[in-house]
């Protein structure tokens, strides 16, 4: 399966490591240019939404993302591809990633995205029902979501071309963050969202976002924290790198439940 990876041109080191990592799998792929936040017009309500530059934590950095997003669903339809894989710069790939998304590719149909990296909300455990879970390569199921709306990440997913399609007509200007699947399922724009579990893919945590300023704030320690991540300044990277390795392992992993769903994230089946 062709694979479309986001990085932004001033991320050279995030270029470099995940096109490493792609070439080591073999797997064929193409770095796509994100668009950078930093250089948006928010004002420009064509590309943003007023209620976006509200109710997103960081506004320039999530509508760039979505943006980036977007971009790769464009080129998915120009290429004519059925389906492809979308990958960030910053995750961490399974050696068996190209066999995983065809498998997973086979399996998907209308407006679907399948995920193979997902986070929980607020660190929360990533529920999967049981109920028509389907059995992938080296023991994983792709399955449905307890909770949709509680299953985040952009990370690594495989899209449908026609979800691709909806998500271009319909998300312009940009109102939801590029992985709010919940609500993209919510609005009719996809027709099922289900994920890989165990999860196969997952974050760096050696890499800060580059969505804004640095988690731990706004103000002048949050700009302290980004500069250092941009500069590496000894000990002090080495503190904020030791502060995303401790959130990311408790960020729990996915798990499988009989419990009902809260809405059953599929109008397929």
């Amino acid at each position: 399966m062709h694979a479309y990876v986001i990085n932004l041109a001033r991320s050279r080191d995030r270029r470099a490591y995940i096109t490493e990592q792609l070439d080591q799998i073999g797997i064929d792929y193409e770095i796509v240019m994100g668009i950078d936040g930093r250089h948006l017009d928010l004002d420009d309500a064509s590309i943003v939404a007023p209620s976006f530059r509200t109710s997103a934590a960081l506004p320039a950095g999530s509508a760039g993302a979505a943006l980036s997003h977007l971009t790769i669903y464009k080129r998915i339809i120009e290429d004519g591809l059925e389906m492809a894989l979308v990958l960030e710069d910053d995750v961490i790939l399974p050696a068996d990633l190209d066999a995983l998304a065809d498998a997973v590719g086979k399996e998907l149909v209308g407006a679907e995205v399948a995920l193979l990296s997902v986070d929980g909300w607020q660190q929360q455990v990533v529920k999967m029902s049981t109920q028509g879970a389907i059995p992938l390569p080296c023991s994983r199921f792709l399955a449905l979501p307890i909770d949709v709306s509680k299953t985040l990440s952009g990370g690594a997913y495989v899209v449908t071309h026609e979800a691709c399609m909806r998500m271009v007509e319909r998300n312009l200007p940009i109102r939801w963050v590029a992985d709010s699947w919940g609500r993209f399922y919510a609005e009719g724009t996809l027709d099922r969202v289900r994920c890989v579990a165990p999860m196969p893919v997952r974050k760096n945590h050696n890499f800060a976002s580059t969505m804004g300023s640095y988690s731990l704030g706004s103000g002048a320690v949050g700009r302290l924290a980004a500069t250092a991540m941009r500069h590496r300044i000894p000990v002090l990277h080495q503190v904020l790198a030791y502060r995303r390795r401790h959130i990311f392992r408790q960020v729990r992993p996915s798990e499988f439940t009989d419990e009902p769903f809260v809405e059953r994230p599929s109008r397929l089946d």
